[in-house]
């Protein structure tokens, strides 16, 4: 079983800003989130600032907000980069408004999703799904209404119903290849498409990367 929870981490200005392309795609800084489908409680939660990534086609791919402060803990977590953030935590919401397809493969239909970091198992059944074990989880915001801190097996039983299928919804978080020009899109040398931003958390801001496009083919 995939033990993950996903999040990119974004951040960005009230004023649409192109700030970097990569392949045709681009990263800019949108507004507030407004959404009624999502609930007040997580709203409240999160930035006044997001990103929007747009795709090769000039069509919006998705849009990230973030939460004001990502609770973390001093702990160090092997072959992770994030490990600091814990389990189950929710990091913040995602628009698809096109729907998409998860680091799986798996076909995510259009709307908002709640995003939420877990771990990788460390184990034979998952090697060579990623270098890094972090994710975040994608969980549908109808299920998904309290910012409170989730076990790991409510987690993946939300991104189950999220994804439609018996697996969760992960979503690879990689370590920024640099953190000047943040928000940004970068490519990696397996061609897939990143969005790397910067992320407020208790312990001081936070650097990372998402894969938006592209899957495991481990």
């Amino acid at each position: 079983m995939l033990r993950s929870l996903i999040v990119l981490i974004l951040l960005g200005a009230f004023v649409p800003a192109i700030t970097a392309k990569q392949g045709g795609y681009k990263a800019e800084s949108i507004g507030a989130m407004t959404a009624s489908s999502v609930s007040e409680a997580v709203r409240g939660a999160l930035d006044l600032k997001g990103v929007r990534v747009i795709s090769g086609d000039g069509k919006p791919l998705c849009e990230i907000w973030f939460r004001k402060e990502i609770p973390t803990v001093k702990a160090e977590v092997p072959n992770a980069n994030f490990g600091q953030i814990p389990e189950g935590t929710f990091v913040g919401v995602i628009n698809f408004p096109a729907g998409a397809s998860d680091f799986r493969g798996q076909g995510i239909k259009a709307g908002y999703y709640t995003l939420r970091y877990g771990l990788i198992l460390n184990d034979g059944n998952h090697l060579g799904v990623s270098s890094y074990r972090d994710f975040v989880l994608l969980c549908q915001v109808a299920e998904d209404k309290d910012t409170a801190a989730l076990s790991f097996d409510e987690m993946v039983k939300l991104s189950r119903n999220a994804s439609g299928t018996g697996h969760p919804s992960p979503w690879n978080l990689l370590p920024v290849t640099s953190n000047e020009g943040l928000p940004k899109i970068v490519k990696n040398d397996v061609e897939h498409i990143i969005v790397e931003v910067k992320v407020t958390t208790k312990s001081g801001p936070l650097a990372i990367g998402m894969v938006v496009v592209g899957k495991t083919e481990g």
